[in-house]
């Protein structure tokens, strides 16, 4: 299981110059703005992120732990049963 954990947003790529590491960024579109009573294209910029660990990875480590408790359960259960746990209290 994954205990306390959270996804986190992280950047998918960078590159570094001689200012240091900075994301790169991707055109998602123009805008056109008015700038000194001119209108101009300008370049919508974004970073690309992704999270991790995804959400579903998340969810997946979780629902195989749970699976395990109920197989433990399962053993467990079995063993009371067909009474070879009769002098063990099993908890």
């Amino acid at each position: 299981m994954m205990p306390d954990v959270v996804p986190h947003c992280v950047l998918l790529t960078t590159k570094r110059n001689q200012h240091g590491e900075q994301s790169t960024t991707v055109v998602v579109g123009i805008q056109r703005v008015l700038r000194r009573r001119r209108w101009r294209s300008v370049e919508v910029l974004a970073c690309p992120v992704t999270w991790r660990p995804h959400p579903e990875q998340i969810a997946s480590a979780r629902r195989g732990y749970d699976d395990w408790w109920q197989a433990l359960d399962w053993v467990r259960d079995g063993l009371i049963a067909g009474g070879i746990l009769g002098e063990m209290d099993l908890t």
